[in-house]
């Protein structure tokens, strides 16, 4: 009997234990998180004006605050997000791969880019003669033509069509 009591006491031990040890871990996270959320400046003047406002009032943009009030320690008036730059082609065309668009004169804007040479500010407008009533972009190294309308490559059968921006 005096085993099992003590086999007993060594398990409710060993429980309290590591209960006591995810208990720790436990604290340690919530700091970890409870410091994510908290705002350190240099400034002593801009903390007392930052402690006025909610956390919902403050916005944080490359290390300057700003707020919807008067009171901010400063105001961002237009965020402009830079697209990255690809070449791009432009050309006034009319159908000539058989799409369901009307027969007159569209202007649409595709990506420079050949699917099949895989290199950008390949395409243009060769001007070839047998195009000259509908216009049409080619590859000025694989010769591949495509529609200027659609993007799709001038075969019936060819699914590859060029990417719009």
């Amino acid at each position: 009997m005096d085993d099992i009591r003590g086999v007993i006491i060594d398990n409710i031990k060993n429980l309290l234990f590591w209960i006591f040890v995810v208990l720790l871990l436990l604290s340690v996270c919530m700091t970890v998180d409870y410091a994510d959320d908290t705002i350190t400046v240099d400034n002593p003047t801009a903390v007392q004006t930052i402690k006025e406002f909610n956390k919902s009032d403050i916005i944080i943009l490359n290390d300057t605050y700003a707020s919807d009030n008067d009171v901010g320690v400063a105001k961002i008036q237009k965020v402009v997000i830079e697209r990255p730059k690809i070449p791009l082609i432009t050309i006034v065309s009319k159908p000539s791969c058989g799409c369901r668009n009307k027969y007159v004169w569209h202007k649409r804007t595709f990506v420079n880019y050949c699917p099949y040479c895989q290199k950008y500010g390949v395409l243009t407008n060769l001007h070839k003669y047998p195009a000259r009533h509908e216009q049409e972009i080619s590859c000025s190294r694989c010769r591949s033509d495509w529609c200027g309308v659609c993007g799709k490559e001038k075969y019936s059968w060819s699914r590859v069509y060029l990417r719009k921006p």
